[in-house]
C-alpha cells in the first residue's frame, strides 16, 4: 500500500536575488529634489484662503495645519501611496455632503487629492487644496 506522503508534491519557489544598490555619486544641495515642503504648502493655502485662515509647520515641515475661523486644525500630510491628505474632525455647520473639486476624493478621516504631484508648483497645489478646503467647510 502506497504511503500518503508518495502524493504530496513540494513546490520550490525561487526568488530572484536583490539588485546591488546604486550609489549616488551626487548628493543634491538640500531644497533641490523637493522645491517646498508639506508646511509650506499649508502656509500657501491659508494665503489663497484669506485673512481669517492661518498655518503652522508640523515637526521638520513633515506636515503642516491649517486653522480657520472654527479653529478646528486640518492635517496636512503625505500618505504612504504618496498622496497629499488633508486630516479633520468634521464640525455640524458645514455641508453635509459637500461638492468637491475635481480630483479631491474623500476617506474616512478627511480628503485626499491623488492627482496633485510636487511638479505641480506651490501654488497650484495650495489653489487645488484651498478649493477642497472651501467645499468641505462651505467658507
Amino acid at each position: 500500500m502506497p504511503d500518503q506522503d508518495d502524493h504530496l508534491v513540494t513546490a520550490v519557489t525561487t526568488v530572484p536575488p536583490v539588485p546591488p544598490r546604486k550609489l549616488r555619486m551626487h548628493h543634491p544641495a538640500p531644497g533641490v529634489e523637493y522645491p517646498f515642503s508639506i508646511s509650506d504648502i499649508a502656509h500657501a493655502a491659508a494665503l489663497t484662503l484669506g485673512p481669517e485662515w492661518d498655518a503652522d509647520a508640523g515637526h521638520w515641515g513633515i506636515c503642516g495645519y491649517l486653522f480657520g475661523p472654527d479653529d478646528e486644525p486640518f492635517t496636512l500630510l503625505v500618505d504612504i501611496e504618496g498622496d497629499l491628505c488633508l486630516t479633520y474632525d468634521r464640525e455640524d455647520q458645514w455641508p453635509e455632503s459637500p461638492q468637491l473639486p475635481h480630483g479631491v476624493r474623500e476617506f474616512p478621516a478627511g480628503l485626499f487629492l491623488p492627482d496633485v504631484c510636487v511638479t505641480d508648483g506651490l501654488d497650484h497645489t495650495a489653489q487645488h487644496l484651498a478649493a477642497a478646503v472651501r467645499a468641505v467647510t462651505g467658507y
